[in-house]
């Protein structure tokens, strides 16, 4: 497993930086709340550490981890109050993608050969050079498909008890 941490400092020390404590806490939350967090959602949970903490400066690290090929942004519109929100996410080995259930918020990572596939016919067709693909599937997460499901009963009987 990949350790963030070690890898920042690395690329830090070759670049003539340092890993700062500030640098280090932003990692710190960014490993800890997991789930593809916002930039505010990480600057908010690292403010409870330091409240020195500018948001500017969670904002450049998260661009220079990017930069680094280290972290990754996505944009996963979990809801209303969520529209158009960069999304965080460590870099794995392998590409993976994103289910969004539209009635909760759930992410749900996934990897697809398929994808591979798409993207092998495109390069065969366009001559182009894909670098990285991003797919995000919306709908329901199975526990929210339940529910849906339970309800849609739940009116078909009451539907058929006033007839």
């Amino acid at each position: 497993m990949r350790n963030l941490m070690t890898e920042a400092a690395a690329t830090a020390r070759a670049s003539g930086g340092r890993m700062t404590t500030q640098r280090r806490l932003i990692l710190q939350m960014l490993n800890e709340l997991g789930g593809h967090p916002t930039a505010d959602e990480i600057c908010a949970a690292a403010r409870q550490h330091d409240a020195s903490l500018h948001p500017s400066t969670v904002y450049r690290t998260l661009a220079w981890l990017e930069n680094a090929g280290l972290v990754d942004h996505c944009h996963l519109d979990t809801g209303p109050a969520d529209r158009h929100s960069e999304r965080f996410d460590p870099v794995t080995p392998v590409e993976h993608h994103h289910f969004v259930c539209t009635a909760c918020g759930q992410v749900i990572e996934f990897e697809s050969a398929r994808v591979e596939g798409i993207k092998r016919d495109f390069v065969r067709q366009h001559g182009a050079a894909v670098e990285r693909s991003a797919l995000t599937l919306y709908g329901l997460c199975p526990a929210c498909r339940g529910t849906a499901q339970d309800g849609r009963r739940s009116a078909s009987r009451s539907h058929d008890e006033r007839l």
